[in-house]
């Protein structure tokens, strides 16, 4: 197994490179971190493959100066409201006389769940297993080794634009990378701020970027539902830049340090400056004053966020709350409205990391995710491989 998995997170707001060290156990140290402004990127999506390629190359460079070593493809992010998803199932027969389960049949009853009609532009970018099914018997969650003379499985299909994830492999390539897979931004986030029994209980992810909010519902350690809206952190930013006549960097600046998104934590009576756009002079404005404009945005984002927990079906099934991660969630107050919106129990998504401290911030969410998904695919691939290679050596005994 190659010891270096490296993570890219092509963010609206971001592009951000992780590099890390794979050691015992799925362990892992972190080698480099590397960000660049994003650009040639909207709404989650490439818009300019050439400027989005420019950023990539930029991160991946600050991340490889400190790593000290070069790095060749990376675990890429994806997202936008181009991505759906929908549930499936399959069954096959156990063919085996012991009729004990492998990881082979796993394999045949997800390919056979697999099966759905897409459209010419879409692609499958992930299948994932919600429970597995022996004999009529649900909620199995590790078939093999198991007795069954028929194995079934409950997928969730995901699946995205042909030509978004093209474009995104194309940017990666014009870099001078190699794209390991593709990943959904907030499978990626779940991973590395959820917990288990979290995961069980029933938990909506809720990862607030700058051009989208990406919805993700898991309930029984399956993902059951997933919805990416096309409104994130920086329609408030835009509210704030139009509202006070100023730039979107000084807008971007000033909801970080004083934006707030629920009414009782505002501090009455601070001022501060705002710098007009182009030499128009500075205004003084009360906290109050921005909230006036913040809290609009936000509240429509969970009554967004809210309308769709509502049309999964399983709002009344989360019972262990929401999770809040990606850049938005660092907005003081967001926490507070998303309870009162929603009317769940709330937490800031902060990641599993101890150290480096700053990789703790829910800003990292995705990238970091993306390591832990990229070590876990490489560990499914060599087991795979493993098996294989067995089952050849098995067969030369008998030829």
């Amino acid at each position: 197994m190659d010891e270096l998995v490296v993570g890219l997170d092509i963010g609206t707001t971001k592009v951000c490179v992780l590099i890390a060290r794979i050691r015992e156990k799925e362990e892992f140290e972190i080698l480099g971190v590397g960000t660049a402004p994003s650009q040639g990127i909207s709404k989650g999506v490439v818009t300019d493959i050439s400027k989005t390629s420019s950023m990539i190359e930029e991160a991946a460079k600050k991340a490889e100066a400190q790593a000290g070593l070069k790095v060749k493809r990376a675990w890429v992010s994806i997202a936008g409201d181009h991505i759906q998803a929908a549930d499936n199932q399959g069954f096959v027969k156990v063919e085996k006389e012991d009729k004990v389960i492998t990881a082979k049949d796993v394999e045949k009853v997800l390919q056979e769940a697999s099966h759905i009609t897409l459209a010419s532009d879409r692609e499958i970018i992930h299948i994932l297993p919600q429970e597995f099914i022996i004999n009529g018997r649900n909620e199995v969650k590790e078939p093999i080794g198991m007795n069954g003379t028929t194995l079934g499985v409950k997928v969730h299909i995901v699946t995205a634009s042909s030509s978004s994830r093209q474009d995104i492999e194309t940017s990666v390539k014009q870099a001078q990378y190699e794209c390991e897979g593709v990943t959904l931004q907030c499978l990626a986030s779940a991973m590395a701020t959820l917990f288990p029994d979290e995961e069980d209980l029933g938990v909506a992810l809720l990862d607030i970027g700058g051009g989208t909010t990406d919805l993700a519902i898991f309930l029984k350690e399956g993902m059951r539902f997933t919805y990416v809206l096309g409104v994130g952190g920086n329609h408030i930013t835009n509210d704030i830049a139009v509202g006070f006549h100023t730039s979107h960097q000084v807008a971007e600046r000033v909801k970080i340090e004083y934006g707030c998104a629920s009414e009782s934590l505002l501090k009455r009576g601070e001022k501060l400056e705002i710098e007009g756009v182009a030499e128009r002079g500075i205004s003084r404005i009360g906290q109050d004053d921005l909230f006036e404009v913040i809290e609009p945005r936000v509240k429509e984002i969970f009554e967004l966020v809210d309308k769709e927990l509502v049309k999964s079906g399983y709002k009344d099934l989360i019972t262990a709350g929401m999770v809040l991660t990606g850049g938005c969630s660092l907005l003081e107050g967001i926490k507070e409205k998303a309870e009162e919106i929603t009317g769940l129990p709330t937490r800031i998504g902060h990641t599993h990391m101890k150290e480096p401290e700053e990789l703790i911030s829910p800003v990292y969410a995705t990238v970091l995710g993306l390591i832990l998904y990229g070590i876990k695919r490489r560990g499914e691939l060599a087991h795979k491989e493993r098996i294989e290679v067995r089952i050849k050596e098995w067969l030369k005994g008998f030829f």
